[in-house]
């Protein structure tokens, strides 16, 4: 599949870049609670951590480039962006999930449930900035 092409304004590019470092800076959060509550479980935090940090900036990237095309009801670049987001958000969780297996039923079930949470937030955020500049 060809990457589309987008052209964004200066200040898009800007708000896109900042909201891939705020991505970024929730991942070195989630680092921080891998290696404190799934390290006992088999998690390598330095791993995640790795994993974690460039696919949060891309997921960030691609979320704001998915909102804009979407705004601009641009349907083909929004599916790609879609699809690179929910590629990179799901490369670090499938890594908590296979080594959160190793730990208790509760544990591995609080894991799934934090992931679900996380990733309807993610929808409905996506949701909610589209709605509001299609009224707008």
């Amino acid at each position: 599949m060809r990457k589309p092409h987008i052209h964004g304004s200066a200040r898009e590019r800007l708000l896109e870049k900042a909201w891939a470092w705020t991505i970024v800076l929730y991942s070195v959060c989630a680092t921080y609670v891998v290696w404190k509550t799934l390290t006992k479980y088999g998690a390598n935090a330095i791993v995640y951590f790795i994993i974690d940090i460039p696919t949060s900036w891309f997921y960030g990237i691609a979320t704001a480039r998915l909102v804009v095309s979407s705004v601009k009801r641009d349907w083909k670049p929004a599916r790609y962006w879609g699809l690179i987001a929910v590629i990179n958000f799901a490369i670090p969780q499938a890594y908590i999930l296979y080594y959160a297996k190793n730990a208790s039923t509760v544990v591995y079930e609080i894991v799934i449930a934090v992931i679900a949470v996380i990733t309807i937030v993610s929808f409905a955020s996506v949701g909610i900035q589209i709605r509001k500049k299609w009224k707008a």
